[in-house]
């Protein structure tokens, strides 16, 4: 199937004014999103053929106008041979949403991530809204499945822009056209999308912070819950800032970007001093209850459904692993690492650069005809492996040891395919499984075993 001349090769997403497609650019190979307007009846009902038209033809004008390392680039326009507008996108593998675990049913709980993680996308979300305020332009569907995230998460860039407007806008939508998410969207916006500011944003973006930090949805009361009391790692060096971003009354929240941006690196500067404070006092010298390992983990890759992923590899409804296999890892030799407990030799680092998944195969192969560390015998990891990389995160000592394996690569391909354009993943810094189709990338760790060397 081709739209103009892009080979589509996947749907992406289908929301209420058009369908994202994976395509391809045959003449370069190169892999983009392209979205075409397809509206549902009901938006067709509401708006009308023309104001949806217009409201498609806005976004793309957005995505064209705004230059900013934080907002998607567009890369093209055209329609279709019936006449139906599309404009291409850059493409980029994974979203918020994803990496959080957000589902269908949005009050289920999802991953929270580490503090200074957390708030690096968030800082790069509102550096990118603050562009979009600085043009008098609102994005009023700010949410995870709205942030993309490149390869290494640097830089993440907004998305969706159909139902943006400028700020004194007059051409409304009818009442009964609800603009924005649910729980992302705020009061006022829900009551009167058309007379909203840059406070709404905001106050998305408050929520999407909230839900990063503590892996839930802040109650939708006047005076919610100390997010501190949710998630133990954050003590209550966050609360006044989530408390004061997801405000309901909009004359209680931040005023614009800079000073939310500015407000979120204090509140993390101060989590940062106590976190170094705890971690320069004497470790507790009660003993460890670490299991005993089992004797055989598996090294031959497997092809597992996505229906059957989590009870084969083990995992729990956030596609974490129910038990960790904590391993006793020791360096080994320069950029190696020994895991005492299942005889296997790492790298302690890896490739330099994210991967394909055929780049990551190509790079073992380069490994073994260099006999790289002394070895032939390198290969791709299972998701049985990656999962022994994967520590414990409970309370904030765990932000304290010194990390085993370089801390910037945590998004590692496996040897095991979903399907036959898929495989499974590890993200070892939270700790859970997932999968990407072979054209997006991820770091490699290669993995030996010990008492194989090179010849």
């Amino acid at each position: 199937m081709y739209i103009g001349k892009y080979k589509i090769t996947g749907l992406l997403g289908d929301g209420g004014m058009g369908r994202v497609y994976k395509a391809l650019l045959p003449a370069v190979n190169k892999v983009v999103a392209l979205k075409r307007l397809s509206p549902t009846e009901h938006m067709l009902n509401l708006l009308g053929k023309k104001r949806v038209e217009e409201m498609f033809l806005a976004e793309a004008k957005t995505l064209a106008r705004i230059r900013h390392p934080h907002i998607a680039s567009i890369l093209d326009f055209d329609r279709d041979a019936q006449g139906r507008p599309f404009f291409v996108m850059e493409y980029l593998c994974l979203n918020l949403g994803l990496l959080i675990g957000e589902d269908y049913i949005m009050e289920s709980p999802t991953r929270p991530l580490p503090p200074e993680r957390a708030a690096r996308i968030a800082d790069q979300v509102l550096s990118g809204l603050d562009r979009l305020h600085y043009a008098n332009i609102l994005h009023r569907d700010i949410k995870p499945y709205n942030v993309l995230l490149s390869d290494d998460e640097a830089p993440v860039k907004l998305i969706d822009f159909g139902l943006s407007r400028l700020r004194g806008e007059t051409r409304a939508i009818p009442d009964q056209f609800k603009v924005g998410t649910p729980y992302y969207a705020p009061p006022e916006q829900q009551e009167d999308p058309n007379n909203v500011d840059e406070r709404a944003d905001l106050f998305s973006t408050g929520v999407l912070i909230w839900r990063m930090l503590t892996g839930t949805l802040p109650p939708e009361a006047e005076t919610p819950r100390p997010p501190g009391e949710l998630n133990s790692v954050l003590g209550h060096f966050w609360d006044d800032f989530l408390l004061k971003a997801v405000a309901r009354d909009v004359r209680s929240r931040y005023s614009d970007c800079r000073s939310m941006r500015s407000a979120l690196q204090h509140a993390l500067g101060n989590w940062q001093r106590h976190r170094d404070a705890v971690c320069r006092l004497p470790p507790d010298a009660a003993p460890s209850s670490r299991p005993g390992a089992p004797i055989e983990l598996r090294k031959s890759p497997v092809k597992v459904r996505k229906k059957e992923a989590r009870q084969i590899f083990g995992l729990n409804e956030l596609w974490r692993p129910v038990r960790l296999r904590e391993s006793r890892f020791e360096k080994y030799a320069p950029d190696l690492v020994r895991d005492r407990d299942y005889g296997r030799i790492w790298q302690q680092s890896g490739s330099r650069y994210p991967l394909d998944w055929q780049e990551a195969a190509d790079y073992i192969e380069t490994l073994n005809q260099s006999a790289t560390g002394g070895r032939r015998n390198w290969r791709l990891p299972t998701v049985d492996e990656l999962i022994c990389l994967i520590r414990p995160a409970s309370d904030l000592g765990d932000y304290c040891a010194p990390p085993v394996f370089d801390a910037d690569r945590q998004r590692l391909w496996s040897a095991d395919r979903k399907s036959f354009t898929a495989a499974w993943f590890a993200d070892t810094g939270l700790g859970f499984v997932g999968d990407l189709d072979f054209t997006c990338r991820c770091f490699v760790r290669a993995v030996s075993d010990q008492d194989e060397e090179a010849a």
